[in-house]
């Protein structure tokens, strides 16, 4: 949503559920599964998040990651 003057435009904003479950299923292991380096700056931008005060369960949904993890990567820093 953007407001220009004393309109609002609603044209560009993504909506949800634009990908098929395919490709939704195949995008999310491509995210779960990465490299060494991959893996760490997902834990780095876990950490990040907390710091801002976000839960584990918030972040963990957003990283598309187990809670448990991120209480894990906490505990470990």
């Amino acid at each position: 949503m953007r407001i220009t003057g004393t309109r609002i435009l609603l044209s560009r904003m993504i909506r949800g559920g634009f990908l098929d479950p395919e490709s939704r299923k195949d995008l999310i292991e491509l995210a779960r599964d990465g490299s060494a380096a991959h893996r760490l700056a997902r834990r780095a931008n876990a950490l990040a998040l907390l710091d801002d005060g976000m839960t584990c369960e918030a972040v963990a949904k957003v990283l598309f990651l187990d809670a448990d993890t991120i209480r894990t990567w906490y505990q470990l820093c």
